[in-house]
């Protein structure tokens, strides 16, 4: 009776010692699945994208984005990056660095601007948003007229056509183009008055200008242009159903209503 009785402790033990090698077992997480594409896009970018304090994003590109997904089904994540960081990016992509992946992104949506006639590291969609660039100025700082610009700072985002208006402006009145990564830089940078001027793009500089009361516009460009469209390295290219829906809803009037509903137009 005392062998039955301490053979039913022993199995016991075994069990409840079974069970907690159970728990304490690692389980191993499946890795969410991979959205169809990963879109760059520039954060702090108002009106056309932007984060709240709760990490929501809103702006034209979220919309947009979000009316092509819905037309074809695919599925889509932003992924936070300047066009300077996404040209660097498509760069080593095509010269075929192992590393390159690691930024894991399929196209670029913004205002990337590689220079005419070179083919071997993008290619583009067709415009998306096309609008004038504008010239803000510091008040304050006596520039009354574009003569006025010698010396001064103008802040601009890289690899741009903002930056290419700025060194425009730099060559032909003697001022000095800053350049930064990415419109947050910019703005950091004219609002703590480093820059007395900044290149934007009419979208931008309205919002630029309703949220620092500082700023005044002094002039808007005849030659150059802001274009808002779809970037891919040229080994990757973009894909057909992006091209096919933005046709669609060019066509349609869907686009332009994205653009009025955003304040664009």
């Amino acid at each position: 009776m005392k062998k039955w009785k301490y053979g039913l402790l022993l199995l016991a033990a075994a069990l409840m010692l079974s069970g907690c090698s159970k728990e304490e077992e690692p389980q191993t997480e499946t890795e969410p699945e991979r959205p169809d594409y990963y879109v760059g896009v520039e954060e702090g970018n108002a009106p056309y994208y932007v984060l709240d304090a709760e990490g929501n994003a809103s702006g034209f590109y979220v919309e947009l984005m979000n009316t092509l997904a819905e037309q074809t089904g695919f599925t889509y994540e932003f992924r936070a990056m300047s066009a300077a960081e996404y040209a660097a990016y498509a760069a080593v992509s095509e010269e075929g660095d192992s590393d390159a992946g690691e930024a894991d992104c399929d196209f670029f949506l913004g205002t990337l601007a590689p220079e005419v006639g070179d083919v071997s590291t993008y290619v583009q969609s067709e415009p998306v948003y096309e609008t004038g660039l504008c010239l803000l100025v510091n008040r304050g700082q006596g520039i009354r007229e574009t003569k006025d610009l010698r010396s001064v700072s103008v802040a601009a985002r890289a690899e741009t056509e903002e930056e290419r208006f700025s060194r425009y402006l730099s060559a032909k009145y003697h001022a000095d183009t800053v350049v930064f990564q990415d419109a947050a830089g910019v703005m950091s940078d004219v609002g703590q008055g480093y820059s007395q001027a900044v290149v934007l793009d009419a979208g931008s500089a309205a919002s630029a200008m309703g949220q620092n009361a500082n700023l005044k516009l002094l002039t808007t460009s005849e030659k150059y242009f802001s274009v808002h469209r779809f970037t891919a390295s040229a080994g990757q290219g973009i894909p057909e159903e992006i091209a096919a829906g933005l046709a669609q809803i060019s066509a349609d009037g869907t686009l332009g209503a994205l653009l009025q509903q955003a304040g664009l137009q």
